[in-house]
């Protein structure tokens, strides 16, 4: 099964290759990898067009204009086709068996919508915190930020195109509104309590 990996970047020159690499390190081979550079001034087109020559045929380059993350994610939504969508911040990295795992979640009857993942923090200071989603009721995770994070969770594309994609508008909590109105909209949620992406925190800039 194909899956659209959409990788948002402004000014990672530092913090990319580490993304990139998870994602060609994945069990499951099958990927759509779609890097939108929003508008970057460091040298992270060169990096991604250095991956393109390393991998062709399987990473894309889209640039545009400073607009936001969440207008990267959009714009990445509208460029590529899977049916299940790994949103990956640039600084963040994936487990070999994230995807793979994830979508054997995916197989189940009825198959659920958006799938939540565990994950680990990497702090400034080098120390790994691991996070747990909250089971029971998704409402009471959703309220208590207790949800997996972005690139920790995998995104079935109609659910989240039926919602109207990223809000363009917010600074901030961009992945907690889009799960509430995919949840206000009905869709189904399932767990995944494996630790499957490395989180980086950094100072600024995240």
């Amino acid at each position: 099964m194909p899956v659209s990996v959409i990788i948002p970047c402004h000014n990672v020159e530092k913090h990319l290759a580490r993304s990139l690499d998870s994602v060609f390190a994945q069990e499951h081979k099958e990927l759509d990898i779609l890097c939108v550079d929003d508008g970057s001034t460091d040298g992270t087109a060169e990096l991604i067009r250095s991956y393109i020559k390393k991998h062709p045929g399987r990473i894309r380059l889209h640039q545009q204009e400073n607009r936001g993350a969440s207008a990267a994610r959009n714009e990445g939504l509208r460029r590529s086709e899977g049916e299940w969508i790994q949103f990956l911040d640039a600084d963040d990295a994936l487990l070999p068996a994230k995807i793979s795992g994830q979508l054997h979640i995916a197989a189940a009857q009825p198959p659920p919508d958006l799938i939540i993942g565990d994950y680990e923090k990497v702090m400034p200071n080098g120390l790994l915190l691991p996070v747990e989603s909250l089971a029971g009721d998704p409402w009471t995770a959703l309220i208590k930020t207790r949800m997996g994070t972005t690139s920790a969770n995998l995104w079935r594309r109609s659910a989240v195109e039926a919602v109207g994609g990223w809000s363009e508008q917010l600074g901030s909590s961009q992945d907690y509104d889009l799960m509430f109105r995919m949840m206000r909209d009905g869709a189904r949620v399932a767990l995944d309590r494996r630790i499957g992406t490395s989180v980086l925190k950094r100072p600024t800039g995240s």
